[in-house]
């Protein structure tokens, strides 16, 4: 494992010394999963950290588990992720609970233990962490310190036609808790889109409105899913689902789309870019991350009637590619790494 050393300094009082940090200098990380399943398929999975060119390649953790949607701290020393204690995505009643990884000891800690907390996402500054907290028909937005002191929660969907469940959360550079909202599940228009709010609970504002399409019977969700953002906080990339699968797949399987919208609030036209390649327009792409440079996407993509491998690819900003990175899904970018 390549690392670079930081050198924080503490203080106290009159009185100082050093503590040596391990930064990591890897590009990116990702789940993988067990060679018989497909990625993100919900089976037990593994993280590693790697470059985009695949050297480096060095795995973080070596459990059973399945370790879900890591993300690299701000300042590179940490990852954190939702852990999989029992049951695996998509399944009911599943125990969740959040995980950090410390570069410097190597260690694995698990900073809650409630049972339902998923999906954490750091601060700009890295001192808070944001995480999802779903129990049944109910879920709930909560901050925390790194170390899982003082979780407080911040706000929860009222359950509402228009507000019944809150899910795949981010956090931009300029202070906003990006997170999608499930929309009529029982009917007759379900479909998911993205809101916004503050960290303090304030300011919610609905930022799109899942696209024109409801969910047919027995498909997976219409709408967003995944929302990742720009470095400059400017531009959420989401993976929106079409009421349709992607050619050479069946039912539930549902076709999803890169676009990209800025993060200003919603209105009645608001302008949408189709980032899909017009050349191969029908697959599932998912988990948009901008990169720290902001003329890159990470994402994953699985296209049916191609000869492409499903996995993490790579495109830029206007999405005028797809480069096959690795096998994998939910990948992150360092963003500290040179």
């Amino acid at each position: 494992m390549r690392h670079q050393w930081a050198v924080i300094a503490l203080a106290a009082g009159c009185a100082s010394h050093t503590t040596d940090r391990v930064v990591s200098d890897a590009e990116i990380v990702v789940m993988v999963a067990d060679s018989t399943s497909p990625p993100g398929s919900g089976s037990p999975s593994d993280l590693f950290t790697m470059n985009l060119d695949g050297s480096h390649s060095t795995q973080i953790t070596h459990d059973p588990e399945l370790e879900f949607l890591p993300h690299f701290s701000p300042d590179g020393t940490q990852l954190v992720y939702t852990k999989f204690l029992t049951g695996t995505y998509g399944t009911p009643h599943a125990m969740t609970d959040i995980g950090v990884y410390d570069f410097t000891t190597e260690q694995e800690t698990l900073i809650t233990d409630r049972g339902d907390a998923m999906q954490a996402v750091w601060s700009p500054d890295g001192s808070q962490l944001a995480f999802l907290a779903e129990s049944g028909s109910n879920s709930s937005l909560w901050l925390m310190n790194p170390d899982g002191s003082d979780p407080r929660s911040i706000g929860s969907a009222t359950g509402s036609a228009d507000d019944a469940l809150w899910g795949d959360l981010a956090w931009s550079s300029d202070d906003w808790l990006i997170f999608v909202v499930a929309e009529e599940p029982s009917g007759p228009c379900f479909k998911t889109r993205i809101d916004k709010m503050r960290p303090d609970g304030t300011e919610r504002t609905q930022v799109d409105d899942g696209g024109e399409s409801c969910t047919p019977t027995g498909m997976e969700q219409a709408g967003d899913a995944d929302p990742g953002i720009s470095a400059d906080g400017q531009t959420i990339y989401t993976s929106r689902g079409e009421p349709r699968s992607p050619a050479g797949a069946s039912p539930p399987t549902t076709e999803r789309r890169l676009v990209s919208l800025s993060t200003d609030a919603w209105t009645p036209g608001k302008v949408e870019t189709d980032l899909a390649l017009p050349s191969e327009p029908d697959c599932i792409e998912g988990v948009p991350k901008g990169s720290p440079d902001g003329t890159r996407i990470l994402e994953f993509r699985a296209c049916f009637d191609a000869p492409h491998p499903m996995g993490v690819y790579l495109t830029d900003a206007a999405g005028s590619y797809r480069t096959y990175l690795t096998s994998g899904f939910g990948a992150d970018w360092n963003p500290v790494a040179r």
